[in-house]
C-alpha cells in the first residue's frame, strides 16, 4: 500500500474519530490487519491438511520447519503487543488498552473497558510466551527446561490462536461499529499472492 494511500486511510479516521482516536485506532486497526495477513500465511500452510504438510517436507523440509517456527512466534509477539499497558514507562504504546482514554462517551468508554479486560485475559498465553521465551531468555525456563522445578508454559493451539485473535477483534469492531457505522470483518482477507498460491504450484511441480 503506498504511503499517499495510507495516508487517506488515515485521514478518514481522523475525521470520523477525532485526531487523537483517530489516529491511534487506525495504528492498531493496521496492526490487527498485518496481524491476521501472517495468521493466514501459517494457517494456509499449517491448518489445512495432511497432504500440504508432506509437500512441504517433501519440498525444504528443515526450511519450512522454521518458517513454521517464526511465523507462529511471530504471531504470538503480535498478539502480546497489541494487549501491552497503554504506557511503559514513558513510551505509549500502540494497543487496545489506549483506546479507552480517547473515547468521549461514557458508555461507549465503559464497554471498550469490557472488551479489553475479556481480550486481556484471553491473551495472557501470548505473554506468558512472550515473556519467558519469545522476547526473553527467562533463566529458570532455558536452564531447568526437562529438570525438576521446570517452569512450565501453557500449551497453545491453533484454536487457542483464533480465540486470542477474536478477543481483540471484538474490541475493534465495536469501535468500528460505534464510531463509524462500519461492520469491519477483520478475518476476511482476499489474497492471491501468499501461502495458498505456494501450496499450488509446489503441487503442481510434484504432481
Amino acid at each position: 500500500m503506498s504511503a499517499d494511500k495510507l495516508k487517506e486511510m488515515r485521514d478518514e479516521y481522523v475525521s470520523t474519530m477525532g485526531d487523537d482516536l483517530g489516529r491511534v485506532f487506525f495504528a492498531i486497526h493496521h496492526e490487527a490487519i498485518d496481524l491476521g495477513i501472517v495468521w493466514q500465511q501459517y494457517t494456509q500452510l499449517y491448518g489445512t491438511d495432511a497432504e500440504t504438510i508432506q509437500v512441504l517436507n517433501g519440498t525444504a523440509g528443515l526450511f519450512f520447519r522454521v518458517i513454521q517456527d517464526e511465523l507462529w512466534d511471530s504471531v504470538l509477539l503480535r498478539i502480546s503487543a497489541l494487549t501491552d499497558p497503554a504506557q511503559t514507562r514513558n513510551n505509549k504504546n500502540i494497543s487496545v488498552c489506549a483506546l479507552p482514554p480517547l473515547i468521549q462517551d461514557p458508555a461507549q468508554k465503559s464497554e471498550v473497558q469490557r472488551l479489553c479486560a475479556l481480550a486481556l485475559a484471553e491473551t495472557e498465553y501470548a505473554r506468558e510466551h512472550r515473556n519467558k521465551r519469545i522476547a526473553h531468555n527467562d533463566h529458570d525456563y532455558h536452564v531447568k527446561k526437562g529438570a525438576e522445578g521446570a517452569v512450565e508454559l501453557s500449551g497453545i493451539s491453533r484454536k487457542t490462536v483464533e480465540e486470542m485473535l477474536c478477543a481483540i477483534r471484538n474490541v475493534l469492531k465495536y469501535v468500528q461499529s460505534e464510531l463509524r457505522d462500519v461492520d469491519f470483518l477483520y478475518d476476511r482477507f482476499i489474497e492471491d499472492t501468499g501461502a495458498g498460491l505456494l501450496i499450488k504450484k509446489l503441487k503442481k511441480a510434484r504432481a
